[in-house]
């Protein structure tokens, strides 16, 4: 017993687990709306899901890390025609890789037939919120992939989820 307890005191105060850099924003695994069925995992440093059937509204959620903000924060985001799977980190990344294990990923959803943003690319964390919405419609025609990429206005993208990887099927 005295050696768990010394052992235990090498490690800092395993309740006191804070953020302490700038706040930035990434998505989020608690997506959801009533009407959609999301089946959310993580694979590496990305989130994905898919949304089956055409849905009018329909959102994916970002999360504030750090502390909540006095006023009201615009995070941007778009779909990017292409991506890259870097294999040795298991990430998605927007630049090609400068070695020779990556894949290639590209959106085949066509923007306005299969998905249509709601507003504008552009989301807002309200004021004290830990929470935005990248709200959207899906009408897909075929079995198709999106990949949404966080951009930088009054929040910068964390760096570990700014890229997700969204399916639509009829």
């Amino acid at each position: 017993m005295g050696l768990a307890m010394l052992n235990q005191s090498c490690f800092e105060n395993l309740n006191d687990m804070r953020y302490d850099g700038p706040p930035v924003v990434e998505f989020s695994n608690l997506s959801g709306s009533p009407s959609v069925n999301y089946s959310w995992s993580s694979t590496g440093s990305f989130w994905n899901t898919t949304i089956n059937g055409a849905h009018a509204d329909t959102a994916l959620q970002v999360s504030l890390v750090g502390a909540h903000q006095k006023q009201n924060m615009e995070i941007g985001y778009y779909v990017a025609d292409k991506v890259y799977r870097d294999i040795n980190s298991n990430k998605l990344v927007l630049e090609q890789p400068g070695h020779d294990q990556w894949v290639l990923l590209e959106t085949t959803a066509v923007a306005d037939v299969d998905y249509t943003l709601l507003d504008n690319g552009i989301t807002t964390i309200t004021a004290n919120s830990s929470f935005g919405k990248l709200r959207f419609s899906t009408s897909p025609t075929a079995d198709h992939y999106m990949y949404i990429v966080l951009t930088k206005r009054d929040l910068a993208p964390s760096e570990n989820y700014k890229i997700f990887r969204l399916r639509i099927r009829p």
